[in-house]
């Protein structure tokens, strides 16, 4: 081989192991949250044709919602199991490794606005990435 194209070579797998991600092995080995929404029998009725299952994942950050995905669901039975992950960036690691999980029906197809007879839970603290098993049970708001 060409001196030339081995200098090439060389530069290549150089460059390639300076672009290598910092940290990965700090990375959360799942990047998702996962467990079951429920619903309790004495909320049955409250949930009709039409009504749309809403999952939103933010991190919490002096005041302000970061990050924010909505996952909309058209057609879902309850329990409704979920596995959601946060935006990554390009080197495949989330801005965070905690978030907040809130969910709730939406029966006027705007999910910012509530309205009469739309039910809600959520996580009060903020649940680190990899965290399984996580149970929510819909209820009307307070």
């Amino acid at each position: 081989m060409a001196p030339f194209l081995r200098a090439i070579g060389v530069s290549f797998v150089l460059t390639a192991l300076a672009l290598a991600p910092a940290g990965a092995a700090d990375k959360p080995k799942m990047l998702a949250i996962e467990g079951e929404v429920r619903l309790s029998a004495d909320q049955a009725g409250a949930v009709a044709p039409g009504d749309r299952l809403v999952f939103k994942l933010f991190h919490p950050h002096e005041g302000v919602e970061k990050d924010v995905r909505y996952w909309i669901k058209d057609e879902f039975a309850f329990p409704q199991a979920f596995r959601l992950a946060p935006t990554v960036d390009m080197t495949g690691n989330p801005r965070w490794n905690t978030y907040i999980l809130e969910v709730f029906t939406d029966k006027d197809r705007k999910v910012l606005n509530r309205v009469d007879g739309e039910l809600h839970t959520s996580i009060d603290e903020p649940v680190p990435l990899g965290t399984t098993g996580l149970v929510l049970e819909l209820a009307a708001p307070e």
